[in-house]
């Protein structure tokens, strides 16, 4: 057994250590450990103050250049809708906060919001209730909606593409704006129409292009409840755009957080991309049909997304932005349009009973529409 005379030792000891321990740091050790400990201070400090005041620096650059985008941005659009009825699709979760400059971008560019249409956080329920897939399937009987691939029953998502296209059975005259109706009486949207201020009727012909605002898809990682249902989410996304695409709709799909969040995660994992506009530009045939800006927050999107627009009317899809596969962070600027008339026409002459001016010989029309030619810069 261990005696009384060991754990005096060890008391000993350990008070012995603790005097060598105290004379030592009081004198010898002193003064080199608090000189080391306050120069790591003094540098800590020096870093922070630097690392702060660059970031103000680039907050001043990039507040300097959004003002120059501001300012210039009106000329860099103008003209280049002349004439063109857009219609806003606002899903659910999106964000509201550019849509008031979106709008005044698109005026500079000569185009109508013609409608605002902001889709109903319910319009991806699964499985579908019986009463919606009644009105679906009513609906359906009078719209030229495109097939699902899966080979199934009409989708909410094909039926609104089908309404936002304009695209009526034969025989139907007018369905999709019934469509447009009973989907806001079933609360599945809610549809704004401009209303002109001078009093007159409203133009109730499809929009020539559509501008989609995604958002809503930031499920945190790891949360297999919240994950499963973004997963749920994207899917009808996709519909909505590859339904959009077979009915070639002039589409843009926008998005944000390239630009307010880092573009890469915390340790270097996924950027800020929204995932409806990555699965469109990951999908060969999306991206070779639909348009996508991804930094819709910041000016520099506003006015990527008007132009982007302008090259959709023209047939040429393109990718802009600050996220991945994005081909430059906006358009080249297509040639000003004199006039564009790229709605559904009469069947028989124009609206005011005269008949339709025929192309001319070298394919300009004769009431100064611009034809897509050779003189049109590229996208990127």
């Amino acid at each position: 057994m261990i005696d009384f005379r060991y754990h005096l030792v060890s008391l000993v000891a350990v008070f012995i250590a603790l005097a060598v321990g105290i004379v030592l740091g009081a004198g010898p050790l002193r003064e080199g450990l608090s000189t080391t400990l306050e120069g790591e201070v003094s540098q800590l400090r020096e870093e922070r103050v630097s690392l702060r005041e660059d970031v103000d620096e680039a907050r001043r650059l990039a507040d300097a250049r959004e003002e120059g985008l501001h300012r210039t941005g009106s000329r860099a659009v103008s003209g280049t809708l002349t004439g063109a009825r857009v219609g806003l699709v606002v899903l659910p979760g999106a964000d509201r906060d550019p849509l008031d400059d979106l709008r005044e971008r698109l005026q500079d560019a000569g185009a109508q919001v013609a409608l605002t249409v902001d889709v109903d956080a319910r319009w991806d329920v699964a499985p579908v209730p019986t009463d919606r897939a009644e009105l679906l399937a009513t609906l359906a009987a009078s719209l030229s909606e495109p097939v699902p691939e899966d080979g199934g029953g009409p989708t909410f998502p094909s039926i609104l593409a089908a309404a936002l296209a304009g695209a009526d059975e034969t025989g139907q005259l007018g369905a999709w704006l019934v469509a447009l109706d009973d989907l806001a009486e079933a609360d599945l949207v809610d549809v704004t129409w401009d209303e002109p201020a001078d009093g007159t009727v409203r133009d109730r012909r499809p929009p020539d292009g559509l501008v989609v605002v995604a958002g809503g898809l930031a499920a945190e990682a790891g949360d297999p409840t919240a994950e499963a249902e973004d997963a749920d989410a994207l899917a009808h996304r996709i519909d909505l755009a590859a339904a959009l695409a077979a009915l070639e709709v002039p589409t843009v799909v926008t998005g944000t957080g390239t630009e307010s969040r880092p573009a890469l995660g915390p340790d270097g994992g996924p950027d800020a991309l929204d995932p409806f506009l990555a699965a469109v530009r990951q999908d060969r045939e999306l991206s070779g049909e639909l348009s996508t800006v991804d930094d819709l927050e910041g000016v520099s999107g506003r006015i990527a997304t008007v132009l982007a627009l302008a090259w959709e009317t023209r047939d040429r899809a393109g990718h802009y932005g600050l996220g991945r596969l994005a081909q430059a962070p906006v358009p080249v600027v297509p040639p000003v349009r004199a006039d564009l008339d790229v709605g559904v026409p009469p069947e028989t002459g124009s609206t005011d009973g005269a008949p339709a001016p025929p192309p001319a010989e070298d394919g300009a029309v004769q009431d100064g529409t611009v034809e897509d030619g050779a003189t049109e810069a590229p996208v990127p």
